[in-house]
């Protein structure tokens, strides 16, 4: 980042610190400080509403978000998904997907604008190769006894150390019927597989414990070929109507990380901690 960006970031915090009730100051520089090196957040301030952008030279995609008089009541932030190449089609489903997240805003919340920026918006400034499209607003209903497709989703922190948290992440991992690995040390990895719904559980609770930079790195996603495997290793009766205890690896190192997801889904699954940056130059750390 060049000084001219650094400008560009630092200016509104000065001007919302003059109004502190309003708690954008703590906000934006949460949001700031969850950002990729090849993500850039550059911000307009004016006297009704402040307007910033996080770009990223990864993706395709770029946020926009206008917050007005009133935060943090959700009337008062709009956010926008733009894409170079959108058509009016992809650009509506956008509009639908982004006005569903924000029915989770929860004003009462220490820092809404954070969470519903690191948990439904960052997460989609991917790889060029994996950005995605605007899921359907209203998936179809499932059958109670219908197996669903698996899911998988990505926690990054600056560090996982706490013997505290990895005690819970087993345990809460089992409680949830989960598959997956924490690794320790600096950056702490957390990955898992499960129910969309039980995935979905996880993130909320696992953001809910205190950490230094927690960033949701991929947000739960299908991934057809797990189906076998999670039936497979549901074999005990026990946590969620049946579903079995999971399965929870905790590790110390990145090539360990690597080696277990390859081991599950090849190189391309390895992909979901390499495209971020993490493992790239071999694997080892």
């Amino acid at each position: 980042m060049n000084a001219r960006e650094i400008l560009v970031v630092a200016s509104p915090l000065s001007t919302w610190r003059m109004e502190p009730q309003h708690g954008l100051a703590a906000e934006l520089e949460l949001v700031s400080a969850s950002l990729l090196p090849s993500e850039i957040l550059h911000s307009h301030v004016s006297p009704d509403h402040t307007v910033f952008t996080v770009t990223s030279s990864d993706s395709q995609l770029s946020l926009s978000v206008s917050v007005g008089q009133g935060f943090p009541k959700k009337e008062s932030v709009a956010v926008e998904i733009k894409g170079g190449q959108m058509g009016r089609d992809e650009a509506a489903g956008w509009i639908d997907w982004v006005q569903g997240k924000l029915e989770d805003w929860d004003e009462d919340q220490d820092y809404p604008l954070y969470e519903a920026m690191t948990t439904h918006f960052l997460p989609l400034l991917a790889p060029v190769g994996t950005t995605p499209s605007p899921p359907p607003s209203k998936p179809p209903a499932l059958a109670p006894d219908v197996p669903t497709v698996p899911h998988h989703a990505l926690l990054v922190s600056h560090h996982l150390l706490a013997p505290s948290k990895r005690k819970d992440l087993h345990a809460l991992s089992s409680s949830l019927s989960l598959i997956g690995f924490s690794k320790t040390g600096h950056p702490g990895i957390m990955y898992a597989i499960g129910d969309l719904l039980d995935l979905e559980e996880w993130i909320r609770e696992v953001k809910s414990w205190q950490w230094l930079a927690l960033r949701v790195r991929l947000a739960p996603v299908p991934v057809p070929e797990e189906a076998g495997n999670v039936v497979q290793k549901g074999q005990e009766t026990g946590a969620r109507g049946g579903k079995g205890r999971g399965e929870w690896t905790e590790m110390e190192k990145v090539g360990e990380a690597l080696e277990w997801l390859r081991k599950r889904g090849g190189e391309e699954r390895a992909k979901v901690l390499t495209d971020i940056g993490i493992g790239a130059g071999g694997g080892k750390g």
